[in-house]
């Protein structure tokens, strides 16, 4: 305010307010959430109440830190907001209040924030297979919350611990030793706190299964042709991580031609090829599964295969006895056994693989056959055997041989092509015995350094190694039945070597010849050309028919190549 008075002074006022503040009384810090716990995740309101106090500022601090500057809290005068409150937000709390004379400080307020129960998970030390009396199981349970307690259950009924079930680390861990097949149940870890309680999830035990249910079959029940058809055996199971061995007449099978084995997992079995069979693949065979409870072996198995008799064609054959001869008729080793037949002297007889008959010398069985027939499965054979001397077909008496002295020579007889008249395509002679000789005194020849002799029931071979003039002469060999004996006889001639006088021997000799003919060939046809050419020439050069050509014969001829120094190399390369 300005005032003039009336000698013009001038007067100035002034108006100030003055606010006298008190000294501060410590305020009261106190929660909006009066509940023993305050809830992870809810809102929640501190209040710094300091009464009708003339306040200025406030800060709020927990464990003695501000926290105004806290993502997830607002500071609003009087007020803290928590917005929300977490886990992590428990601790001490204090208010501080202020004006420009005085500060103080509230209460120290202990804020606990409680979790809830969740997350509750079940691990196991075990994650595939677990085998009955062998394994140990070991199942832990963790969760999120505050406090949290547990428990477990097995199929609804509570697990106290005791027997195979310990219970160890405040019951967050549940033993089980050994696993049984009772365990196949439902496990629940149950967790929960003063404010809510939760379960997990099922647990299961993966439980191995012994083995059970071997089962063997095959994909045929026909007949097989042993050497021909194949054969697939298949062996199925229950149980739980099988393996399988096979065997036959109680020995192992490998995977080896001509068997093959192939095994699956899902569902447990094992395939047995066989390709081709074999005889010895009759059976029985048995497929055998294992696992670590136990070992169970499959039902026998046998196929049924056929096969041919041991050899291709039926077989006669007569042997000398006392007194008489032995006529069989023999078809053996087929399966299903051949039904063979012998027709003798207009007698029939049949049986199964060989038949039999004795003949006594006094019927005179010389000149006459006997017929064998054999039958297996629509498969026939038939042999005929002549009772006749034996026969050398196509072989004479005193053929002659020449051998080269130092060479080998073989001599051969053969009773096997048609034996008479009377033979057949299925005809066969009577096996012989043979004996060799030599000389007209008939010395017996016997297998040595020198002479070597095979012999089979028709055929036989004397061979002379290295011959030498001494070996030169006459040989025979003696075919004998219990009808009779023939002899074959050959003339051997052992030559000494044509040698020339120069040492060569007719081999040598004739290639020389033929070397020197052809090199003669050689230089008649280099002198034609060369003839040939002056010839041409001369007809070139003197054209003049008054001037007479000079006489180009009367000119030496130059050497052929290859001719200065002869023909003997020519002959010689040739020969060569």
């Amino acid at each position: 305010m300005t005032a003039i008075g009336d000698s013009g002074d001038i007067t100035q006022t002034a108006n100030y307010q003055l606010r006298v503040y008190a000294a501060l009384l410590p305020p009261v810090l106190r929660s909006n959430d009066t509940s023993a716990f305050l809830i992870n995740g809810s809102y929640v309101t501190l209040d710094c109440d300091a009464g009708t106090q003339d306040v200025t500022s406030y800060t709020f601090y927990r464990d003695e830190k501000t926290i105004c500057s806290e993502p997830h809290v607002t500071c609003r005068g009087r007020y803290l907001d928590f917005t929300p409150i977490t886990e992590k937000d428990s601790g001490s709390y204090i208010c501080s209040i202020q004006n420009p004379v005085s500060t103080s400080t509230s209460n120290s307020l202990r804020v606990t924030v409680s979790v809830l129960v969740s997350d509750v998970v079940v691990t196991s030390n075990i994650s595939g297979l677990v085998w009955p009396g062998i394994d140990l199981v070991s199942l832990r349970c963790s969760a999120r919350g505050t406090d949290v307690s547990y428990s477990w259950s097995l199929q609804g009924a509570p697990i106290s611990g005791g027997g195979r079930f310990h219970v160890t680390e405040n019951n967050t861990r549940l033993i089980i030793s050994p696993v049984s097949s009772e365990d196949s149940g439902s496990f629940i870890c149950t967790a929960r706190n003063l404010l809510n309680s939760q379960n997990s999830s099922d647990v299961r035990l993966s439980l191995a299964v012994g083995v059970s249910a071997v089962t063997l079959t095959s994909n045929t029940s026909a007949a097989l042709w042993a050497g021909q058809d194949s054969v697939s055996l298949y062996c199925s199971a229950r149980g739980s991580a099988v393996t399988f061995s096979w065997s036959l007449n109680g020995s192992s099978l490998s995977s080896n031609p001509p068997y093959s084995i192939t095994h699956s997992d899902s569902p447990p079995s094992s395939n047995l090829t066989i390709s081709p069979v074999s005889r010895g693949d009759t059976g029985p065979f048995t497929c055998t599964a294992t696992n670590l409870l136990n070992t169970d072996t499959s039902n026998e198995l046998n196929l049924s295969l056929n096969w041919f008799p041991d050899s291709q064609d039926i077989r006669c054959g007569a042997d000398p006895i006392h007194q008489g001869t032995r006529l069989t008729c023999s078809w053996p080793g087929g399966r299903p056994a051949a039904s063979v037949t012998m027709i003798f002297n207009n007698v029939s007889d049949t049986k199964i693989n060989e038949v039999s008959r004795n003949v006594t010398t006094a019927a005179n069985i010389q000149g006459s056959s006997m017929t064998c027939n054999g039958e297996q499965l629509g498969r026939t054979s038939t042999c005929v055997l002549l009772f006749e001397a034996p026969q050398f077909p196509n072989q004479i008496n005193d053929t002659k041989h020449e051998v080269t002295v130092g060479e080998s020579i073989t001599l051969t007889v053969d009773l096997r092509a048609a034996p008479s008249s009377r033979a057949s395509p299925s005809s066969q002679v009577l096996p012989a015995e043979f004996s060799w000789f030599r000389g007209p005194d008939h010395v017996p020849v016997q297998n040595s350094s020198q002479y070597i002799v095979i012999s089979t029931d028709y055929t036989s071979s004397l061979t002379i190694q290295k011959a030498s003039k001494a070996e030169s002469g006459l040989y025979g060999c003696t075919a004998r039945n219990f009808i009779d004996s023939k002899t074959l006889t050959f003339n051997v001639t052992v030559m000494e070597k044509v040698v020339s006088r120069n040492g060569l021997d007719g081999g040598a000799i004739a290639g020389i010849v033929i070397g020197v003919l052809a090199a003669g060939a050689l230089i008649g046809i280099i002198v034609f050309f060369i003839m040939k050419k002056r010839d041409d020439s001369t007809a070139v050069i003197y054209e003049n028919p008054d001037v007479p050509p000079p006489n180009i014969y009367d000119k030496k001829l130059p050497e052929p190549r290859g001719q200065e120094s002869g023909g003997g190399n020519i002959s010689s390369n040739s020969s060569q």
